[in-house]
């Protein structure tokens, strides 16, 4: 997310900008420059102009890049003959360049992490995972974490694809009908429907309908605009709210907690199983979290952590994390195997919300089918039965108004 500050420098000058990153790691970053902040809003045009021009290795390219390198390197190959071997192989022309970047920069002497930062392809996760491997002298072990962690994202977001394809065809076919309806068909055969008072209500109901989209068409474009814009116009206070709300949404809400607990946990256990501290961890997470009311409530947790308190302590003092999590966490941490103990809790929640998903989906396809019925049912009652009923008029040329 892009984000532009205008702020107040030391000698009093006022400045402004545009930075990209999370909403909290800005705000620590222009006080630590000593800067006292003006204003700090999200930059959607940045933010939507960068999402469009920006190129990423997919999830799955990612998955099997890991998973080939970590076996390349423990076959015994080295690091530049496993990139070039990769690069020659591989078919995605985003990963093809990002490799060929790297076999570059390493042959100039350069870290592996730093050769994987310069192409700017690959998540924060990649490139502090890299650093790591490299610090601790364990890449093979990084690569087979990040492969692990790279293929479950990639079935959640197989099975994620899966539930959304369905409802959104049918959604936007119902749509593509309700406009043909009201713009081609209505309009031709308007004088053929009884419109006096006694007129049948879904008679009179849908040619409002009709009325109202042919002469308000643009206002479907106008709302959903304006609505983002007064969203990012809101305060940071008020954003935090709606997205409390977001967590308390029946059936919705519950999958969208799952998931996040599912993100954070399986961090945290590649983190934790290379050897980087769950303060660190938690920072590093935050910073990634998809929203900003998660990325706060790992931020409590860290300050918690930070003033003494175990993991477990600190996530047992917010009501957001469940009994389970906590208990979970602290035989982890009682019994020196945190990172297998939050890798169990990953797997678990995914699981999780693999099943919410095929639950939900099997609760979707019926319930558009029923609303294409009941499209068609109100379509038959407002203008098949009322011209029919009319028949004896049409024959005879004398249409009644």
């Amino acid at each position: 997310m892009h984000y532009r500050y205008n702020v107040l420098s030391r000698t009093g000058n006022e400045i402004s900008g545009v930075e990209q990153g999370s909403y909290q790691a800005i705000r620590d970053k222009l006080k630590d420059n000593n800067f006292h902040i003006l204003s700090l809003e999200p930059d959607l045009v940045k933010s939507i102009e960068f999402y469009l021009k920006r190129k990423r290795v997919r999830v799955q390219a990612l998955a099997e890049l890991f998973e080939d390198l970590s076996n390349i390197l423990e076959s015994g190959l080295s690091m530049n003959e496993a990139i070039m071997t990769l690069e020659e192989s591989s078919v995605e022309p985003v990963l093809k360049h990002a490799l060929s970047q790297i076999n570059d920069s390493l042959a100039t002497g350069i870290s592996l992490a730093e050769a994987f930062s310069r192409t700017e392809v690959f998540p924060w996760q990649v490139l502090n995972m890299v650093r790591v491997g490299e610090k601790s002298g364990g890449l093979e072990r990084v690569f087979r974490d990040l492969a692990g962690y790279y293929s479950r994202e990639a079935d959640f977001l197989r099975s994620l694809k899966g539930a959304l394809v369905y409802p959104a065809v049918v959604l936007f076919l119902l749509v593509a009908v309700m406009f043909y309806v009201s713009f081609q068909v209505i309009p031709h055969l308007e004088s053929l429907l009884p419109l006096k008072e006694n007129a049948y209500f879904f008679t009179r109901l849908l040619l409002s309908l009709s009325h109202g989209l042919r002469d308000y068409w643009f206002m479907y474009l106008v709302i959903p605009v304006a609505l983002v814009f007064l969203y990012s116009k809101l305060k940071i206070s008020q954003v935090e709210r709606i997205r409390d709300f977001y967590y308390r949404i029946p059936v919705l809400g519950p999958l969208i907690k799952d998931v996040a607990f599912s993100f954070l946990f399986s961090n945290l256990a590649i983190l934790q199983r290379n050897g980087i501290s769950v303060i660190e961890a938690l920072s590093l997470v935050r910073e990634t979290a998809f929203d900003k009311f998660f990325a706060g409530k790992i931020a409590k947790v860290k300050d918690a952590v930070v003033s003494g308190l175990s993991l477990w302590q600190a996530l047992k003092h917010d009501a957001f994390f469940p009994k389970s999590v906590y208990s979970s966490i602290r035989k982890g941490e009682e019994m020196g195997n945190l990172d297998r103990y939050l890798q169990s809790l990953a797997d678990s929640y995914f699981k999780k919300v693999t099943r919410k998903i095929d639950a939900l989906l099997g609760f979707i396809q019926p319930a558009f089918l029923m609303l294409c019925g009941i499209l068609l049912l109100f379509i038959v009652s407002a203008f098949v039965i009322p011209v029919y009923s009319n028949l004896s008029n049409i024959a005879g040329g004398n249409v009644k108004f």
